[in-house]
């Protein structure tokens, strides 16, 4: 091997030794942000330290947009616009973008999930992973322990029924819900 080979191989090792560093330090961070805003209460106080911990994952905020303790930030590619709440208990995978518009209101315990696997052969079906992002629209409402999976664009003033699994988008000023979520009803304006 030459001194050039030598030096560019050594370069290429501290390039990927930087990046493994980066990538554990930003994992630390992510678990001792959900560790403080956890132990946090749900007081004003509270809910304004949650969300200024959380920018330091990355998310951006809209005036007025409350997060109760509870949820789970794997990652912080999140923005939501104006008067928006997340209730206690929630989860959110970051691969992909999540984008709340003004006055979505969240339940407690949904999850979100922007994670998807490509489709390998049967030796090992799962493969490389990839995001698509979420996207919440203006005045929709998540019910408890609802499901939102990859890809997905909730509708002006819809809302999800509790428990339900969203695989499909979902139009504006319809009442969804089920598994697979299936409109139930649609709603005035």
């Amino acid at each position: 091997m030459s001194d050039t080979q030598s030096v560019v191989s050594q370069k290429s090792f501290i390039q990927e030794a930087i990046l493994l560093l980066k990538q554990q330090i930003e994992i630390v961070l992510i678990h001792i942000v959900n560790l403080i805003s956890n132990i946090l209460g749900n007081d004003f106080p509270s809910c304004v330290l949650r969300r200024n911990l959380l920018k330091l994952l990355g998310a951006k905020f809209g005036s007025g947009t409350v997060i109760r303790g509870g949820s789970y930030f794997y990652g912080g590619d999140l923005v939501t616009g104006i008067k928006c709440q997340i209730n206690r208990g929630c989860y959110f995978d970051f691969t992909g973008k999540i984008t709340f518009k003004d006055n979505v209101v969240v339940g407690h315990g949904v999850t979100f999930i922007t994670t998807e696997h490509k489709i390998q052969d049967s030796a090992r079906r799962a493969g490389p992973v990839y995001g698509r992002p979420i996207l919440v629209e203006d005045g929709a409402w998540i019910g408890a322990n609802s499901t939102i999976l990859p890809g997905i664009t909730i509708g002006k003033g819809a809302i999800i029924a509790a428990g339900a699994v969203v695989t499909k988008d979902v139009p504006s000023n319809v009442v969804v819900g089920g598994v697979p979520a299936k409109t139930i009803k649609g709603l005035d304006n």
